[in-house]
């Protein structure tokens, strides 16, 4: 449903399931789900959400340039 409504193609399924895990992310930490994980995880729970951001910016810049 949100690829239909986006309408981008494959990006916006990108961007959606991007938001999936933004939020599914947000509400792990609300939760306090991450509290007794080793410092190490943290950093790379924190990669993979700061990589997951920079891919829907240049998924989105992407898609501002064929407009």
């Amino acid at each position: 449903m949100g690829e239909s409504k986006l309408g981008n193609g494959a990006s916006s399924w990108i961007l959606h399931m991007a938001f999936i895990i933004l939020v599914a992310n947000a509400w792990g930490f609300a939760l306090r789900e991450w509290k007794g994980v080793s410092k190490k995880t943290g950093y790379i729970i924190i990669a993979g959400i700061a990589a997951i951001i920079l891919s829907v910016v240049i998924v989105g810049y992407g898609n501002s340039l064929s407009n």
